[in-house]
């Protein structure tokens, strides 16, 4: 029996039947008094997807039957739920996968974080986590059955997605913002219990190690044979060269929280971590609403982490190109009325200054480059998706080290020059350095 096939029998005959035993999984509505719960059938596949997943997901169908009093008749009630599991590693990639903190930080988001917001419908449904050692289970609702689903691009969102997500982020940042302001003390307590999720730590594999050096060279080669080639100068991409000779330590330092600015951060916000519905009647293939999920890499951060990974991984330079501005304009917006709503200003000019958009367009010069650091290793295996194994290496270091150099072929060398272009327009307005 293979690992999914092993976990896939967990959750078929411990886990569910479990929950539904003490209650987690029930009827939507009251029972009548002296009813009581079984569980009827369950069925479970392995949830096929076209993005990269670090869990192993499961699609699961749980029927239950009520037991009622007699003389009453009741129907049975169909309950779709994603449960995620680790994947079978050893415990060096366990713990370097901080699986436990991921674990941990998303039942925070789920218990904690979202009900203080208040608009728990903007979320999939939360009913179980646990964790053990090497290995980890959470239990969410199917939000596929309520008609979100995952944009068909896995790259490149066309500027309709890219509007809709940068909305529903700064509407999210600014309802933390407004928590952060006006419930302080509740704000203070729920970021106690965050854990770094990825760089508490030295990266360990030294492979993944020698993949993200390699990634911001092929960056810099990459503008200088593109049509940026002559717009930046070499001084600068020196200084870039410098500033990723350890992108870990430059991760590191950059998710540092630094206030005023510092906010509750998704962690992780882009295309893989999202999903969308479509309600247009006349234009069916149109998004109309946005929501994110999975809040593992949860972190008090600067807003301008989810909001650069998001720039660097979902979206592409055909569309930043023509509307860089009005991209962050839009998310700003959200963001400043929606803090001004809930502390009750009429006006979000009467926000505290830290709150105005050049104090945000700055933040945005300032992170750019972790967005990017990001991109410049993870955007290859989106463009050109490979085996992930955890429990042996695919590549020796040596093949990782060329595979990097190629994956994703020339769009991606066009993508990550683009980047490198915008990264220094914003530093030159503002008249930094590569930090």
């Amino acid at each position: 029996m293979n690992d999914t096939s092993r976990k896939e029998a967990y959750v078929r005959d411990v886990l569910i039947p479990g929950m539904v035993a003490r209650g987690e999984l029930s009827f939507t509505d009251d029972l009548p008094e002296g009813a009581t719960v079984q569980l009827k059938s369950v069925e479970v596949k392995p949830l096929v997807t076209n993005g990269f997943m670090l869990t192993i997901p499961f699609v699961v169908t749980v029927v239950l039957e009520q037991n009622p009093p007699p003389g009453e008749d009741t129907e049975p009630e169909t309950l779709h739920l994603i449960v995620k599991i680790t994947p079978e590693c050893n415990e060096e990639t366990y713990e370097s996968c901080q699986f436990e903190t991921l674990f941990e930080n998303e039942m925070v988001a789920y218990t904690e974080i979202i009900p203080s917001l208040g608009e728990a419908e903007r979320y999939p449904r939360y009913y179980h986590c646990e964790r053990k050692p090497m290995e980890a289970v959470m239990v969410m609702s199917d939000f596929s059955f309520s008609g979100w689903k995952m944009a068909p691009m896995v790259v490149n969102l066309p500027l309709d997605y890219i509007m809709l997500a940068v909305t529903e982020l700064g509407r999210f940042h600014g309802e933390c913002y407004g928590m952060k302001e006006a419930r302080r003390s509740q704000f203070d307590s729920i970021i106690a219990k965050f854990k770094e999720s990825r760089y508490a730590a030295d990266i360990s594999d030294l492979t993944w190690k020698a993949v993200m050096t390699v990634a911001p060279k092929r960056a810099i080669k990459s503008l200088q044979e593109s049509r940026f080639q002559g717009l930046v100068p070499a001084a600068y991409l020196e200084k870039l060269a410098r500033l990723y000779a350890d992108p870990w330590e430059h991760a590191k330092r950059k998710v540092v929280p630094r206030e005023p600015l510092a906010v509750i951060c998704h962690g992780d916000y882009l295309r893989n971590n999202m999903a969308f519905r479509y309600e247009d009647a006349k234009d069916p293939d149109r998004p109309t609403q946005v929501m994110m999920f999975d809040f593992q890499t949860l972190r008090y951060a600067s807003p301008m982490i989810d909001y650069t990974v998001f720039l660097a991984n979902s979206t592409g330079y055909a569309e930043r190109e023509h509307h860089f501005e009005t991209i962050f304009r839009t998310y700003h917006r959200e963001l400043v009325q929606t803090v001004a709503r809930i502390v009750d200003v009429s006006d979000p000019t009467e926000l505290p200054p830290y709150f105005s958009y050049d104090s945000f367009h700055r933040e945005l010069a300032e992170f750019y480059s972790y967005g990017f650091n990001i991109a410049s290793s993870f955007l290859m295996i989106l463009h050109e998706p490979m085996e992930i194994s955890f429990t042996e290496n695919i590549f020796t270091e040596e093949e990782s080290v060329a595979d990097a150099w190629v994956r994703g072929g020339e769009p991606l060398n066009r993508e990550l020059a683009a980047m490198v272009y915008e990264m220094y327009q914003l530093h030159q307005k503002y008249g930094l350095d590569p930090v």
